[in-house]
């Protein structure tokens, strides 16, 4: 007998269309009944058992008495559903379906937390999940819902940290938010990006800070350090040029190597040129991270030094001060160098960060940067598990 291949079969495939077509709609909506009867049991379990009886029982141990119920819309992840909820007199019922005063499972918080970091507006983020849940969101029901974030991060501020990176990478990036007289204010968000021994990447933690200043870069780094960050195997520190920065470096990690990053003096130097030579001026200048080793690179900025001292003397001082600082990669090996030299490692991190929050515009207050700035780290972290920099984790 012919083997029927259920896929190809052109009389099944019809007729498994012919049963959708007219009768799609009516499995769908009993579906819906089965499920909405199933949870309606379920309320009235639970409140048989909070009551010590069941319907026109008579019992010596009863909690209660029945007082009709009231009606309720949950939302979840299967759709949504109206519900009859039971109520009683003498005793305040308690229902393990759902939380008191809330109508969404919390599967569906974590699906709207999800599609909201994910780039949409708390507005459209519940638009999109009307197609799902069968019912419209409002922008505060997603505002709420990422509300519960909060202990997670209070949390990820807190714990514990391991002293076990080679580099650490410092930088900050810019974010909107909301003064005490309403108007948009710039807030600098301080993060800290490690590497391990083994080459794994992390973002360790992050701060809101009012500027990029000397007191706030201390009272990060500060509160890494007692949190276990000592830095006893830490190798090498990559950061800007920020003055305030490199104080604090220098007094919370008197032995380890400081690298400025390439890109950042490169900016200042060509803020110093005139538009119509800074291709040349930069062009020479960065031959000298490029060079194959530090005797190479020294010899390119004396060349780049008296091709433009005359004519820019300001740019050329800019970079001379800060050269060795500017060389410290040129102490590691070849295939570190293009990792090290600047701070592009946490410069790909932040734009993760500026695509998710580019819709919002501008914060409310800190705790809400704080939230969306936390669920793109654990993203990113998340992502990067197990997928180390070979670079790194072959120099060991």
């Amino acid at each position: 007998m012919r083997e029927l291949n259920f896929a190809t079969e052109q009389s099944i495939v019809e007729a498994y269309e012919e049963l959708q077509e007219n009768f799609g709609m009516e499995i769908e909506a009993e579906m819906e009944r089965n499920t909405a009867e199933m949870l309606n049991g379920m309320l009235e379990v639970d409140a048989e058992r909070q009551l010590g009886a069941g319907w026109y029982e008579r019992a010596v141990r009863r909690a209660g008495y029945r007082c009709g119920s009231r009606p309720r819309r949950l939302v979840t992840t299967k759709g949504t559903f109206d519900l009859r909820v039971p109520r009683a007199r003498g005793v305040s019922l308690e229902f393990r379906l759902f939380d008191r005063y809330r109508r969404l499972w919390r599967q569906v918080d974590a699906v709207l937390r999800e599609v909201y970091i994910g780039g949409l507006s708390t507005r459209r983020t519940g638009e999109v999940l009307k197609l799902l849940l069968g019912t419209r969101l409002s922008a505060q029901t997603v505002s709420r819902a990422m509300k519960t974030l909060t202990p997670l991060v209070t949390r990820y501020h807190r714990r514990e940290l391991e002293d076990r990176y080679r580099v650490l990478l410092l930088d900050g990036v810019t974010q909107k938010l909301k003064g005490w007289r309403g108007k948009a204010v710039m807030k600098l968000v301080l993060v800290a990006y490690g590497i391990t021994w083994d080459g794994q990447r992390e973002l360790i933690d992050f701060m809101v800070a009012p500027s990029e200043s000397e007191a706030s870069w201390w009272g990060f780094l500060n509160r890494l350090h007692k949190r276990g960050l000592e830095g006893e195997v830490l190798e090498l520190i990559v950061s800007d040029g920020s003055s305030g920065l490199v104080k604090v470096i220098e007094y919370l990690y008197p032995l380890v190597k400081h690298q400025r990053c390439w890109a950042h003096k490169l900016r200042n130097v060509a803020d110093k040129v005139n538009r119509y030579d800074q291709a040349a001026v930069l062009r020479g200048a960065k031959r000298i991270p490029t060079a194959p080793n530090r005797k190479a690179a020294i010899e390119a900025f004396d060349r780049w030094r008296d091709r433009w001292i005359n004519q820019y003397p300001k740019a050329v001082r800019c970079l001379e001060k800060d050269l060795e600082s500017l060389l410290t990669c040129f102490d590691f090996p070849k295939e570190l160098r293009r990792h090290i030299r600047t701070t592009n490692l946490i410069e790909r991190s932040f734009r993760e960060v500026r695509r998710r929050t580019r819709p919002i515009g501008c914060f409310n207050n800190v705790e809400s940067c704080e939230r969306i700035i936390y669920a793109v780290m654990i993203y990113l972290n998340a992502h990067w598990e197990g997928k180390p920099l070979p670079q790194f984790a072959h120099n060991t």
